[in-house]
């Protein structure tokens, strides 16, 4: 099996079709405390961003995700973003507030578990997950998410075999 190698500008998509996918175990809550999860959003690819409101790069990220997302209008990939906060809504709620974020679907892990089962070393981490819950892209630090580089970044991940280098 491919492993998943990341180096300055690059992501190489690893061949991940022998694990099970992420979205089979991966549970989060809405903003009004109701539970959710990936699972819900089987047969569609999301691009799930990893954030929490004390990360800095997570804040300049934020406003160019919404963007994206109204951008798509509901087309692929679906895009999340999935704060760790432990106080959750109470702070999550503000900075969106804060930051003029209005319509991008923001989920709450308090727990963090989904830190580990993510392998996420640092925040923000944004990871793009095939309409088969398969993980197809991963990228660190902040991104121009709404420029047409990074979306055509995005069409091709989501349209290439796993295993090819993408810029």
């Amino acid at each position: 099996m491919a492993t998943l190698a990341i180096a300055v500008g690059y992501v190489v998509v690893a061949d991940r079709s022998s694990r099970s996918p992420i979205a089979d175990a991966l549970v989060f809550q809405r903003l009004d405390g109701s539970s959710t999860g990936l699972a819900g959003f089987r047969g569609q690819a999301v691009l799930l961003t990893v954030w929490a409101t004390w990360c800095w790069s997570c804040r300049q990220e934020l406003p160019a995700l919404a963007r994206l997302h109204r951008g798509l209008g509901g087309r692929t990939p679906a895009v999340i973003a999935l704060s760790v906060d432990r106080d959750g809504a109470d702070v999550v709620e503000p900075l969106l507030e804060q930051l003029n974020v209005k319509d991008l679907p923001v989920f709450l892990d308090p727990t963090g578990a989904s830190v580990g089962r993510l392998a996420i070393s640092g925040l923000p981490t944004t990871i793009l997950l095939g309409s088969d819950g398969v993980e197809k892209g991963r990228w660190h630090g902040v991104k121009a998410w709404d420029e047409k580089p990074m979306m055509d970044e995005i069409a091709a991940l989501i349209a290439d075999s796993p295993g090819k280098q993408v810029r």
